[in-house]
């Protein structure tokens, strides 16, 4: 046992240092002490200026899952490289993590099972015992979802001679002066927090700090590596807090977190802008599989705050089927989900639409072949229910086709647009997505036209739906009530050479633009007050420019993308910029760089994202779906 007294430092006295006399006794208290004030000014300094969290370098302390009711403790460090001293590889080639101002080391990887502590462990309850601290308890399968946090509990210890024999003199077979040690065990706890004062497992004198979130799925056993949210403080380098706050504009405790960060480097971006382009994330795959996957404009925005993406793949039995994904934005670096096959079988499906309702569901609409004809089919669900739901009919005509549908959300109705293959007419069919009834018991006739009626758009803006379409070579425009049925502002037909692939931005109830590629270049008509002006070319377009879309944000300006031919079949994805002061659009900026086949571009506005752009690419060889974020502001 260790014969001491017991500690005089008190940090409230603001002693800086123990000066010795002459001629006056050296006690253990004076010595130990001094030894208290130097540690309390380190840990002082890593506690209130450096933080919480690892060094950059360093990935000490990381869960992964992919166990059992089990997760490693990594030390994430590499190994030491050849020639490096002992002493120096236990230093620079360990996992590291400072807590409360501790620096706490893991030496290598170890389960959280495998731990001394663990109450699986042999001799894990008398260890327990002799340090004063409970055992770590196990996991097991939950009954249904809940969320646990891993989290570190550190403490320090007194070692002396009779724990650590060589502690005694061999000289003089007497003990030395003792040791402090610090002991460290990760444990597990039910909620998002780590015990606090006044509760049950609180033990005072311990410190405790959040490792990750584990958030665990009803039945099942293995924690997977998605399962895992990194709640760790990294990359600690002492840069002043400001410095933080004046170049990304975030909370600097946030910033360490890894939240707030910028998704592509000052840098980078700082690059761009000096080029003439916005900023941009590299390309990200929505669903990579073998056959062509087909992007329509099928690509939205959900309730919780997800980017959903539709399309149609033969990557089954080289049979067309609907299929979808979704990336949380939230943590887009985790990637999309894995596809869910909304449709499947011997029965070609193609052409989705979708639009996301408030409570959370999807409706996807697409055309199926039924006895040698296709009619337009609706399913609704979330996400992950729309395999094994039924369907509904939106258009049904008995012995013609129904294709190409098209839905909008306006207000509490989505409208179906579907073209009729036997009139070659365009129709309309609204349901109540609150009462799930359609309002109309049929398809409604949307135009009387007649003569090879295809490619339309439409987009809604509170209860107006706004439609363009193209008819020979013409283009007609109209306005929709969804509340009523009632089809105004009508316009066209306006002879436009050869029109193709109109896009509609809905800007208010009575405003709207149409972009189309008019053959020899693309061109802009708005409807301003319901009326409708002339086609404006948008200059710097041609032949080689086809399939526009567009956007507009909250300060009003216009982001335009569409697909542009450089040479052979190389096709790039180019935005221009048109602000809310003025007409002048800006000049073309490539989105894409790659020697393939880019197209079919489709945007969607994330407030406080920016742009995140959907399209289709070649370059493995099949269309594949990619995604990429656009910086509209830093």
């Amino acid at each position: 046992m260790a014969t001491m007294t017991p500690s005089t430092f008190d940090p409230l006295l603001q002693y800086v240092n123990v000066r010795l006399q002459q001629g006056v006794p050296i006690v253990d208290a004076d010595w130990n002490e001094l030894d208290d004030v130097r540690k309390f000014e380190l840990r002082a300094f890593l506690k209130w200026y450096v933080g919480d969290g690892i060094p950059a370098g360093n990935d000490g302390f990381r869960v992964v899952g992919g166990l059992d009711n089990d997760f490693t403790i990594a030390a994430g460090v590499p190994p030491p490289p050849g020639g490096t001293s002992p002493a120096e590889a236990g230093l620079r080639h360990t996992g590291r993590i400072i807590v409360d101002g501790i620096d706490v080391i893991v030496a290598a990887d170890v389960r959280y099972a495998a731990q001394p502590l663990h109450v699986s462990q042999p001799g894990a309850a008398a260890l327990a015992t002799r340090l004063g601290v409970p055992v770590a308890a196990a996991l097991t399968t939950p009954g249904s979802a809940a969320t646990l946090t891993a989290y570190l509990d550190v403490w320090e210890r007194l070692i002396t001679g009779d724990e650590e024999p060589d502690l005694v003199h061999s000289g003089l077979g007497v003990e030395s002066c003792a040791r402090m040690r610090r002991e460290w065990v990760v444990r597990v706890r039910p909620g998002t927090a780590v015990p606090a004062p006044g509760q049950s497992d609180h033990i005072p004198g311990h410190i405790y700090y959040p490792l990750a979130t584990l958030n665990r799925r009803g039945g099942v056993a293995t924690i997977a590596v998605t399962d895992v949210a990194d709640r760790r403080g990294r990359g600690l380098l002492l840069p002043p807090a400001h410095l933080i706050a004046d170049t990304v504009g975030g909370d600097p405790l946030a910033y360490r977190r890894g939240e707030n960060r910028p998704v592509v480097s000052l840098r980078d971006a700082i690059n761009a802008l000096i080029a003439g382009r916005l900023p941009s994330t590299s390309d990200l795959p929505v669903s990579p599989g073998t056959g062509n996957d087909v992007l329509r404009r099928a690509a939205l925005l959900d309730s919780t705050g997800g980017l959903v993406v539709v399309w149609h793949s033969s990557r089954v039995s080289n049979i067309n089927q609907v299929f979808a994904a979704r990336l949380d934005l939230a943590r887009p670096d985790s990637g999309f989900s894995a596809a869910v096959a909304v449709t499947s079988g011997t029965t070609a499906n193609v052409e989705p639409t979708a639009v996301a309702l408030p409570t959370g569901d999807l409706i996807v609409a697409y055309p199926t072949v039924v006895a040698g004809t296709t009619d337009v089919v609706m399913k609704r669900a979330a996400l992950g229910g729309l395999p094994g739901v039924g369907t509904q009919n939106v258009a049904a005509v008995s012995g013609t086709s129904d294709q190409s549908p098209h839905a909008v959300l306006a207000g509490d109705r989505v409208v179906f647009l579907s073209h009729q293959g036997s009139t070659n007419q365009w129709t309309y069919r609204r349901y109540d997505h609150v009462a799930t009834t359609f309002v109309d018991t049929a398809p409604v006739v949307l135009s009387t036209v007649t003569t090879t009626v295809r490619d339309l758009h439409a987009a809604a803006s509170g209860s107006s739906v706004w439609a363009a379409f193209v008819e020979g070579t013409n283009l007609h425009g109209l306005r929709l009530n969804a509340a009523d049925g009632t089809v105004g502002a009508t316009t066209g037909p306006l002879a436009l050479g050869a029109p193709a692939d109109p896009f509609v931005l809905a800007l208010s109830a009575n405003d709207a633009m149409v972009f189309l590629d008019a053959g020899d270049n693309l061109r802009v008509i708005s409807a301003t007050g319901g009326a409708w002006g002339s086609a404006t070319v948008i200059p710097g377009t041609d032949t080689n420019d086809t399939q526009p879309a567009a956007v507009r944000d909250a300060d009003g300006t216009i982001y335009l993308f569409y697909q542009r031919l450089l040479s052979g079949s190389d096709n790039e994805i180019v935005l221009r910029r048109r602000p809310p002061i003025g007409s002048d659009w800006s000049p073309p900026q490539l989105v894409t760089r790659h020697a393939a086949n880019d197209q079919r571009p489709h945007p969607v506005l994330v407030p406080g994202q920016g742009i995140w752009l959907v399209f289709m690419s070649n370059r493995t060889g099949n269309f594949d779906l990619y995604a990429t974020q656009i910086l509209t502001s830093i």
